[in-house]
């Protein structure tokens, strides 16, 4: 297996928020801790949301421990790509989004309050660091 840059272990990462078992939001927190919160909604809703939904949308959902990483690296590329050459494809996404943004509010809502708990403590252990 080859290791994940660092779009790919966030994108794997996040992926957690769509799978049917409890959600380690402090895990997935402390994986993304390097980047703004502006940056990981945006991944989040525009990157993985239209890939991963479905799974919660299901009323059995097919993923339950972890998405695998062929699925989410290929299907978010191929979304990433289509977004760039289809008007169509991109306005529809758009308009879903809303609906994601919606629908993960509870859980977005969690990560965010565990992203800055952890940035808080990422700054601190940087500043009580003797150089």
């Amino acid at each position: 297996m080859r290791s994940l840059n660092d779009k790919e272990a966030v994108w794997m990462a996040l992926s957690d928020l769509f799978v049917d078992h409890d959600i380690d939001h402090e895990h997935i927190a402390n994986q993304v801790v390097h980047l703004t919160i502006s940056e990981v909604e945006h991944i989040l809703f525009y990157e993985l949301a239209p890939v991963c939904m479905s799974n919660l949308l299901m009323p059995a959902p097919t993923v339950c421990e972890r998405f695998s990483e062929d699925y989410v690296l290929s299907s978010v590329a191929q979304h990433l790509e289509k977004m760039q050459s289809n008007g169509f494809y991109r306005r529809k996404v758009l308009l879903k989004i809303k609906l994601y943004k919606i629908f993960l509010k509870r859980d977005w809502l969690k990560l965010m309050a565990r992203m800055r708990r952890a940035q808080k403590k990422h700054v601190n252990d940087l500043q009580n660091y003797d150089f």
